[in-house]
C-alpha cells in the first residue's frame, strides 16, 4: 500500500468516526481534515426521540413501486408526462437508484439500460450509444436545455433524475447541437424538499478514490415557498486503471420559489475535473488490416485488465461553470406560460496520445501525441405556452415552444510527435517524450441553432385515446473557422404523429413517426476536404409498442427503425461526404418495479439489426454492420431486503454485450462478454442519526474484455472494483 492510499484510508477512518459518533447527545469539538473540506462535530446536541430504522422507502414520490425508476418524465415541448400515456420509449431513474447503485458518473446510472451502451474512447472522457447511436456527453440536457450541462463532466451529485428518452425527438427539444439522435439523455436537478435533507457521504472505492459529499437541502417562508439545495464534493486518488488518477471539485446550488400562480428556479454549477494518465482507446490503421476481411475479420485477444495505453504525463483538467434562470406562470387554471435562459463556459487543457497498431501479426504499434487547448461557450433559452382547449368530447392540449441556442468553440489541437516501438500486446514502459507547446484557443467554430415547435395533443373524453400532432421548424446558421471559413446557413420542417391507445388504466399500445435533425459535422483531418463543414440531415423513425403498469411493476415492449443518412470517407477518392445510410431495426423490453414486497427488479434486452442499407462511394459499406452496435445487449438487477435483519439488503446486476465491429469494414470485431456486480447495504440508527452503509463489487470475475466503439478502434474494460461508503443522515 503506497503513502498516498494509506494517508486516504486514514482520513476515512478518521471521517467515519465523525459519522458514528454524530448520532451521541453531547460531543465536544472535534476537527478532521477531509482533503479540501472540514468538518466539525456538532457541540451539545439535545437529546431527541429515536427513530425508528430507516429501511429501503415502501414508496418514493414520484416514482414506481421500488422507487428506482420514475413514474413521468419531461417530455419537452409536451411538458411532464405520466408512462402509460406517453407514445415514446422513455425511462426516468430516481436519485434513490443513483445513491443505492453508489452512481458517481452518468455511466454508472445507464448501464441499468439495455439500450444503452458505453461508447466512451478514454478514461478522461463519456459517450454512449442509444439503439446503437453514438450520443455525446455535449449533448446531454439540463432540465431540458441543450448546451447548459458541464461539458466533459458527468458526475450526478447535483441531479435528482436522469430521464433516458429513446430515438430522435426534434420535436421534443430542438436539433441536438453536436449530432446526437438516436436518443436524449435529460438531467433533472436537485431541489430542496419539503422534508429537510442534511446528508454527509464518505465513499472509497474503484482503485484508491477518496469521496467527500454534502448535499443540504431546506424550505422556509410561508408554505414552504423558498427552497435551497446546496451539494458539495470532493473526490481524488487513483483509479483502478493502471496509474489514472482523478481530481475533482464541484458545488451545485438549486433554489426555487413555489407561488400561487408561478414557479421559479435558479440552478447555478462549478465543478473543476482533472483526469492525469488516463486509458486511452486502441486504433487500427488501414495498412494493419489489408489482410483481414469481413469474413474473417481481426479480433483482438483477451489481455492483461491492467494493460494501459495511455502514456504517462497525459492529462485532461477542466472547469465548468453553469447557470439557468428558469419559470412559469399560471395565466388562468387552464394555461400556464414558461421561460429558461442558461449559460455555460467551459475551458479544458487536454493533452493526449492516440495508440494505434500498425502490424496486427506482430502487435507492432506506434503512439501519436495531441494537445488540444479549448474554451467552450454556450448560450440557451427558451419560451412557450401549454394550455388545453375543450372542444366537443375531445380535448386539445397545446404545446407552443421557441428555443436559440448559441455555441462557440475556441480551440486549437495540435499534432504533436509521434513514438514508436510499442506494442499492444505487451505492456509499454517508455513512452517517449512529447513535444512542447503554449496555450492558444482561437476561435474555430459557431453554431446558432434556432426553432419553434407547435403541438396538440388530442385527447378523448374517457381518455382511452390520445393523439399527437406537431411539428418543429428548425433553423441552421454554422461556421467553421481556420485556413479556409466555411458556412452552412439553412432551414428545415421535421413533423411528427404519436398515437397512444389505453385499454385499461394498465396497459397502454402506443406507436409514433419522429425526425430527428443531425448537425453537420467537419470533415476530418487527412481528407481531401478536410475542414469543409457538411450539412446536416434528417433522421426518421417509426416506433411502435406497449406498456404495462400493474402497479407493484411495469414493462415496455417496443419494435423501432431507425434510418440515419451518414457521411464516410470515399476510399478512391478520399473525400469526405453524404455516402451511405444506416438502418437500425430493433426490439426492446424494458422491466421494472417491486413484484413481491422487498424484492426489487430493474432490467432490460435489447435485439438490434443495425447495417448499412446505402452506399454511393467506392467503399462498398452496403450490408456491412454499424460500427459498434452489438445484435444483443442485456441487464437485469435484483435488489433484496433480508428479512430476518431489518435494514439489510442485497443486490446483485448480470450484464451481457453482444459481439460488434469497431470499423464500418468490419474487419475488426470484439467478442461478446458478460459481467456481473454484487451488492449490499445496510441502514440503521446511530443515536439519533440514520446510517447507510453501501459496498459494491463490480464485474466480480474479473472478466477482461475489449469494448467495440464508433472509431476505427476498441478500449479495454474494467476488471474487478469495488466501492463503499457511508451516509449519515443528520
Amino acid at each position: 500500500m503506497n503513502s498516498k492510499t494509506r494517508k486516504q484510508l486514514l482520513s476515512f477512518a478518521a471521517a467515519t468516526g465523525v459519522l458514528f459518533q454524530l448520532g451521541g447527545t453531547a460531543h465536544a469539538v472535534q476537527v478532521f481534515d477531509l482533503g479540501e473540506f472540514v468538518v466539525k462535530a456538532p457541540v451539545n446536541v439535545a437529546t431527541v426521540e429515536t427513530p425508528e430504522v430507516a429501511v429501503t422507502p415502501a414508496t418514493v414520490e414520484g416514482a414506481y413501486a421500488g422507487g428506482q425508476v420514475a413514474n413521468s418524465n419531461l417530455m419537452g415541448v409536451l411538458g411532464r408526462q405520466s408512462f402509460i400515456e406517453t407514445p415514446f420509449n422513455v425511462t426516468g431513474y430516481t436519485n434513490e437508484l443513483l445513491e443505492n447503485k453508489q452512481a458517481t458518473e452518468i455511466t454508472d446510472v445507464v448501464k441499468n439500460d439495455a439500450s444503452v451502451k458505453d461508447v466512451s474512447l478514454s478514461g478522461a472522457s463519456s459517450s454512449w450509444s442509444i439503439r446503437g447511436f453514438r450520443t455525446t456527453q455535449q449533448d446531454m440536457q439540463f432540465n431540458g436545455l441543450y448546451s447548459i450541462a458541464p461539458r466533459f463532466y458527468t458526475g450526478t451529485e447535483g441531479y435528482d433524475r436522469v430521464e433516458v428518452i429513446k430515438g430522435p425527438s426534434a420535436l421534443l427539444g430542438g436539433m441536438a447541437p453536436n449530432g446526437t439522435v438516436g436518443g436524449t439523455i435529460n438531467f433533472v436537478p436537485k431541489r430542496a424538499t419539503d422534508k429537510a435533507v442534511n446528508k454527509v457521504k464518505l465513499s472509497y472505492g474503484n482503485g484508491s478514490e477518496f469521496t467527500q459529499h454534502v448535499d443540504v437541502g431546506h424550505r422556509f417562508g410561508d408554505n414552504n415557498k423558498y427552497g435551497v439545495r446546496l451539494n458539495v464534493l470532493n473526490r481524488n486518488g487513483g483509479t483502478s486503471v493502471k496509474d489514472e488518477e482523478r481530481q475533482t471539485s464541484s458545488v451545485v446550488i438549486g433554489a426555487d420559489v413555489r407561488g400561487d400562480k408561478f414557479r421559479a428556479a435558479l440552478d447555478l454549477g462549478y465543478v473543476y475535473h482533472a483526469t492525469l494518465n488516463p486509458q486511452y482507446r486502441v486504433l487500427f490503421n488501414n495498412g494493419s488490416l489489408k489482410n483481414t476481411t469481413k469474413e474473417n475479420p481481426f479480433t483482438p485477444v483477451h489481455i492483461d485488465n491492467d494493460m494501459k495505453y495511455g502514456a504517462t504525463d497525459t492529462f485532461r483538467r477542466v472547469t465548468e461553470k453553469y447557470g439557468v434562470v428558469s419559470g412559469e406562470y399560471d395565466l388562468n387554471k387552464d394555461w400556464t406560460a414558461y421561460a429558461g435562459i442558461g449559460a455555460r463556459y467551459t475551458s479544458m487543457d487536454y493533452k493526449y496520445n492516440e495508440f494505434t497498431v500498425t502490424n496486427l501479426a506482430k502487435g507492432d504499434a506506434n503512439i501519436r501525441y495531441r494537445h488540444n487547448y479549448q474554451i467552450n461557450k454556450g448560450i440557451s433559452a427558451e419560451a412557450g405556452l401549454r394550455g388545453k382547449v375543450v372542444t366537443g368530447d375531445v380535448t386539445h392540449h397545446i404545446g407552443l415552444a421557441a428555443t436559440r441556442l448559441e455555441q462557440k468553440v475556441h480551440m486549437q489541437n495540435n499534432i504533436l510527435n509521434t513514438v514508436s516501438g510499442f506494442n499492444y500486446l505487451k505492456q509499454a514502459t517508455n513512452w517517449g517524450t512529447a513535444t512542447e507547446t503554449s496555450w492558444a484557443s482561437p476561435l474555430s467554430s459557431k453554431q446558432i441553432l434556432t426553432g419553434v415547435s407547435l403541438t396538440d395533443r388530442i385527447v378523448t373524453k374517457d381518455e382511452a385515446w390520445q393523439f399527437i400532432l406537431g411539428a418543429r421548424y428548425q433553423k441552421v446558421r454554422s461556421t467553421n473557422y481556420g485556413a479556409k471559413e466555411t458556412t452552412y446557413n439553412s432551414h428545415a420542417v421535421s413533423p411528427a404523429v404519436g398515437i397512444v391507445h389505453k385499454f385499461n388504466d394498465k396497459v397502454s399500445v402506443y406507436a409514433n413517426y419522429m425526425e430527428g435533425l443531425k448537425a453537420g459535422v467537419s470533415a476530418p483531418a487527412g481528407t481531401k476536404n478536410e475542414n469543409e463543414l457538411m450539412a446536416p440531415v434528417k433522421v426518421k423513425q417509426m416506433e411502435v409498442g406497449t406498456k404495462v403498469d400493474m402497479g407493484k411493476y411495469a414493462a415496455t415492449l417496443s419494435a423501432f427503425e431507425v434510418r440515419n443518412p451518414s457521411y464516410t470517407t470515399d476510399v478512391a477518392t478520399n473525400e469526405y461526404g453524404l455516402n451511405s445510410e444506416v438502418r437500425a431495426r430493433g426490439l426492446e423490453l424494458n422491466v421494472f418495479g417491486e413484484p413481491v414486497k422487498g424484492t426489487r427488479v430493474l432490467g432490460g434486452l435489447m435485439w438490434l439489426d443495425s447495417k448499412y442499407t446505402k452506399d454511393t462511394s467506392s467503399t462498398k459499406l452496403k450490408g456491412n454492420k454499424f460500427e459498434g452496435a452489438p445484435t444483443v445487449n442485456a441487464t437485469l438487477g435484483v435488489d433484496q431486503d433480508i428479512k430476518g435483519v431489518k435494514g439489510l439488503s442485497v443486490s446483485t446486476r448480470l450484464n451481457y454485450t453482444g459481439s460488434a465491429y469497431a470499423n464500418n469494414t468490419n474487419t475488426v470485431k470484439t467478442s461478446g462478454y458478460f459481467t456481473w456486480d454484487l451488492g449490499t447495504r445496510y441502514t440503521w440508527n446511530a443515536g439519533n442519526t440514520p446510517m447507510t452503509f453501501r459496498a459494491d463489487v463490480y464485474n466480480v470475475l474479473n472478466k477482461s474484455y475489449w469494448n467495440a466503439l464508433h472509431s476505427n478502434g476498441v478500449i479495454l474494460g474494467n476488471g474487478r472494483t469495488f466501492m463503499f461508503s457511508l451516509t449519515a443522515s443528520l
